[in-house]
C-alpha cells in the first residue's frame, strides 16, 4: 500500500485534548484512520458503517478477510442499531462488564456491512472502558471498528511505541494515549445461543460467567486450532501474538520446566543461538544462561497478562532467535494467557509430572515412610508430582518394617500394601530427581550410575538443612525411634514440596 503521512499525537488519559482528539474524530467521519488505546490493548480504527474506511483496516494490518472486526460503541442504544435483538443475557452481561474488556457476538441487522463481519451475520461488539477511546467513539458520531493495531500475526500493542513500529506510514494517526492497563485483547462471548460461549478468553473469565448464568462453554478451537473452523471471532483461526523469534512452550510441573527450560538454553546456546527466556518473580533466579526477562508475578496473574505482548515485542528488540517461555496456571485470566502464549508459539513441550525416586537401603523404613508421606501431601494439594521408592540392597517383595506401618497409621497413611524394590538404572534414569537418604547412599548410586550427577541429592542436601545430610537409619529401633525418624521426614518433605511448587524459593538448587 502507499505510504500515508501518519500524525502521531499525544494525549493525556486524565486531561484530554479535546481539540486534538475532535481532530481524530473528524479524520473518523471522513473515511480515515485512527489508532488509539484501549484498556485492553491499541486499537486500529474506522468508521464501523463505512466500508471503503474499513477495507483500509485490513490493508493497513495486512489482515485475511475472513477475520472478523469488533465495533466499538458507547451506550446501549447505539448497540440496538446494531443488532436484531439485545437478549436477556447480553443485557446481564453488559450490566456487570461494560465499559470493559467484553466483546459479545449478537445477530447483526444489515446496517452492519459483511466486510465488518467478513460475511457472517453476527457482529462482535464492545464498550471501551479507556477514556481516550470511549470520548473518540462520542466525538465520532460513528460506531468504530478496531482490530488491535499490529501488523497481522505480531503480538498485540500495549503502548505507542509498538504501533509506531508497526503503523507509522500505514494510518491517518497515531494518538500515544499511555500503557494498556489490562494488555490482552478483550474476551469474545457467543451470546446467540442459551449457554454463552467464550470464542476468546480475556479479562472476563469463564468463572466470572459462570457467576452470573451458572453454566459457560469454552469454544472447541480454544482447546485445538483448526484451519478449517470458520471465525466468528478474532483470534480464532489465524495464528497470532507471534515475535520474530521462535516461541518455544513449556507446560508441566513447573520445577520440571525450570530445569528444562536450563538445559534446553544451554543446548541453543552451544548451537550458535541466541535464547531468550520468559520468567516469573518465582523463577528468575533459577536461571543463568541466556537472555532474561520477567514477564510478572505468577501469585499476581494480571501482571502477567498486562506485560506479555511488552515482552514478546521487547525480546525482539534484543534480537533474540528463540524465546523459551514457561506455561501457567489457565484457571481465571490464566486461560487468556495461556490461549496467547499457544496462539504465538511454534513449539510446545508437555513434560508433564515430575518423578522423584526416594533412596534407602532396604527400602522397609526410610525411603518407605518418605514415599507414604510424600503421597499424602501430593494427593491433598493436588500436585503433579508421581513420587516411588527403591533400595540400593533391597530383597525384591519385603515389607514395610512393622513400626514404619505403625508409625504412618497414625498419620492415615497406610503402608501395609508396599513390597521392597532394589533401584535399577532405568528408574534412575526415567526420574527427574532422586533423593538419598544418607550421602552414602549418593555416593554408592554416582560411583554405580554414571551421568546422574544433576539429578541426585540427599533429601537435606536438597532442602539445604545444613545441620546434617543424613536421615539417620531408625531399623531395630523401638517405636518411639521410628516416631522421631517420620517427624523430620515430614519436616523435610514439606520443603521438598515446598521448592518443587517454587512458590517461597529464592535460590536455585540446582
Amino acid at each position: 500500500m502507499d505510504k500515508i503521512n501518519t500524525k502521531l499525537v499525544k494525549i493525556d488519559p486524565n486531561n484530554i485534548d479535546y481539540e486534538i482528539l475532535s481532530e481524530a474524530a473528524l479524520i473518523i467521519q471522513n473515511g480515515g484512520t485512527v489508532i488509539f488505546p484501549t484498556e485492553t490493548v491499541y486499537g486500529l480504527g474506522a468508521d464501523a458503517l463505512n466500508e471503503d474506511a474499513c477495507d483500509k483496516i485490513f490493508k493497513a494490518k495486512g489482515r485475511p478477510s475472513d477475520n472478523p472486526l469488533i465495533v466499538h460503541i458507547t451506550t446501549m442504544e447505539e448497540l440496538s442499531e446494531l443488532v436484531d435483538e439485545i437478549p436477556q443475557n447480553a443485557k446481564i452481561l453488559a450490566k456487570h462488564f461494560w465499559p470493559g474488556p467484553l466483546t459479545m457476538i449478537l445477530n447483526k441487522k444489515d446496517i452492519v456491512s459483511y466486510k465488518v463481519t467478513a460475511g457472517l451475520d453476527t457482529v462482535a461488539v464492545r464498550m471501551p472502558k479507556n477514556k481516550i477511546a470511549s470520548e473518540l467513539i462520542k466525538l465520532s458520531k460513528c460506531p468504530i471498528a478496531a482490530p488491535s493495531a499490529n501488523t497481522s500475526g505480531k503480538p498485540s500493542p500495549t503502548n505507542a511505541s509498538h504501533v509506531v513500529d508497526d503503523m507509522f506510514g500505514k494510518v491517518d494517526m497515531i494518538i500515544d494515549g499511555g500503557s494498556c492497563e489490562i494488555g490482552l485483547e478483550s474476551s469474545v462471548i457467543d451470546i446467540t445461543s442459551e449457554t454463552p460461549t467464550i470464542l476468546r478468553p480475556g479479562g472476563v473469565t469463564k468463572e466470572d460467567v459462570e457467576k452470573l448464568f451458572g453454566k459457560c462453554d469454552y469454544d472447541p478451537a480454544i482447546i485445538k486450532s483448526d484451519d478449517k473452523i470458520i471465525p466468528k471471532s478474532p483470534g480464532q483461526k489465524y495464528r497470532h501474538y507471534s515475535p520474530k523469534a521462535e516461541v518455544i512452550l513449556y507446560k508441566g510441573n513447573l520445577y520440571k520446566i525450570v530445569n528444562t527450560i536450563k538445559n534446553d538454553c544451554k543446548k541453543f546456546i552451544d548451537a550458535g543461538k541466541k535464547v531468550g527466556i520468559m520468567a516469573t518473580t518465582q523463577t528468575k533466579d533459577f536461571y543463568n544462561d541466556g537472555i532474561i526477562r520477567i514477564v510478572g508475578d505468577r501469585t499476581n496473574p494480571i501482571t502477567i497478562a498486562s506485560d506479555l505482548f511488552n515482552e514478546l515485542r521487547n525480546f525482539d528488540a534484543l534480537g533474540v532467535d528463540i524465546i523459551l517461555a514457561e506455561a501457567f496456571d489457565d484457571r481465571g485470566i490464566g486461560k487468556a494467557i495461556m490461549n496467547r502464549l499457544e496462539k504465538a508459539s511454534s513449539k510446545k513441550n508437555e513434560l508433564g509430572k515430575i518423578k522423584i525416586l526416594l533412596v534407602c537401603t532396604g527400602n522397609t523404613c526410610r525411603s518407605t515412610m518418605t514415599e507414604g508421606i510424600m503421597k499424602s501431601i501430593i494427593n491433598d494439594k493436588n500436585l503433579d508430582i508421581d513420587v516411588s521408592s527403591a533400595g540400593i540392597s533391597a530383597i525384591k517383595g519385603d515389607k514395610a518394617s512393622n513400626n514404619s506401618v505403625l508409625v504412618l497409621n497414625e498419620l492415615g497413611i497406610d503402608l501395609s500394601s508396599h513390597r521392597a524394590k532394589q533401584v535399577t538404572d532405568k528408574m534412575l534414569r526415567e526420574s527427574d530427581l532422586v533423593l538419598t537418604m544418607t550421602k552414602q547412599h549418593k555416593d554408592i548410586l554416582l560411583r554405580s550410575f554414571k551421568g546422574l550427577d544433576d539429578k541426585i541429592y540427599t533429601l537435606k542436601e536438597f532442602t539445604k538443612d545444613n545441620k546434617s545430610f543424613d536421615i539417620q537409619d531408625p531399623y531395630g529401633g523401638n517405636y518411639d525411634v521410628y516416631k522421631s525418624c517420620s517427624i523430620e521426614l515430614e519436616i523435610e518433605v514439606k520443603k521438598v514440596l515446598d521448592i518443587l511448587s517454587i512458590s517461597n524459593t529464592t535460590e536455585p538448587c540446582k
